[in-house]
């Protein structure tokens, strides 16, 4: 029997949020199976989704391919939640004095479940640099910023974030659930992390939380440079790092405080 004979509006509407959340991944094309397969819902539910989201404008479909991708609808949507972040609102004075004092990029993400979405970033005025999408998405599990978060969160997160296969980005990702629970260990002992080369190659960064009124971290801040410039050792860029994000937690409390 077809899933959506008899639908109440909550499963209804859960299942089309569902379906469109798989698009925050790595992944920009998605076909049905494979969003079948994720989802544990029936092809002809899941195409039925896909046909409504295509023709609002929330995803579109390539013929060619038969794969789904973000429309001009959803990428409208996501500017706009983008633009009304309060993490971005309060971090922007933060992000923008950490670029100017280290001369390089620096990156702000906020926390959506057990992934990162970047919101922000002041870029390098230096000719090669390095930049991100805003809007693009990334594990917990990966990169400084993604452990500088993971590593302020509730044990039972943690445990369930490393449960879902762990990308391997670069030949020097980690991806042993170990060594990265030994690496969060450290984060939270010295309160901030780092990482080489390990989603963009010839890179390093320093991050850490950002946190509001809420006891586990609302997003991360980062500085970002190329591995050959000398910019400083990783504790000179940390104590720079730590005063933004000890900046944005303050403005971001005082937001939420209203």
């Amino acid at each position: 029997m077809n899933a959506l004979a008899t639908p109440t509006p909550a499963s209804t509407t859960e299942r089309v949020a569902r379906v469109l959340l798989c698009f925050t991944g790595d992944a920009p094309w998605l076909g049905v199976s494979e969003i079948s397969r994720e989802l544990g819902l029936g092809k002809a539910v899941v195409h039925r989704i896909l046909q409504t989201l295509v023709e609002t404008a929330m995803l579109v479909y390539q013929p060619d391919k038969r794969t789904y991708g973000l429309g001009p609808a959803a990428i409208a949507l996501g500017r706009r939640a983008t633009a009304n972040s309060d993490v971005r609102t309060a971090a922007m004075p933060a992000l923008s004095w950490l670029a100017s004092v280290t001369g390089e990029t620096s990156i702000l993400c906020s926390r959506v479940g057990y992934r990162r979405v970047y919101v922000a970033q002041v870029e390098s005025a230096q000719p090669i640099r390095v930049t991100i999408g805003v809007g693009d998405s990334h594990p917990l599990t990966g990169g400084a910023s993604g452990n500088a978060i993971l590593a302020f969160m509730p044990e039972k997160d943690i445990d369930l974030a490393l449960t879902v296969p762990l990308l391997q980005y670069t030949s020097t990702t980690v991806v042993d659930p170990g060594e990265i629970r030994e690496r969060l260990a450290l984060v939270r002992e010295r309160g901030w992390a780092t990482t080489s080369g390990e989603r963009v190659p010839l890179s390093r960064s320093i991050a850490v939380p950002v946190f509001g009124l809420d006891p586990e971290p609302a997003g991360a801040l980062s500085v970002a440079v190329l591995a050959s410039r000398e910019v400083g050792t990783d504790e000179q860029l940390a104590q720079l790092v730590v005063q933004a994000g000890k900046q944005a937690s303050t403005a971001l409390r005082a937001l939420q405080r209203g």
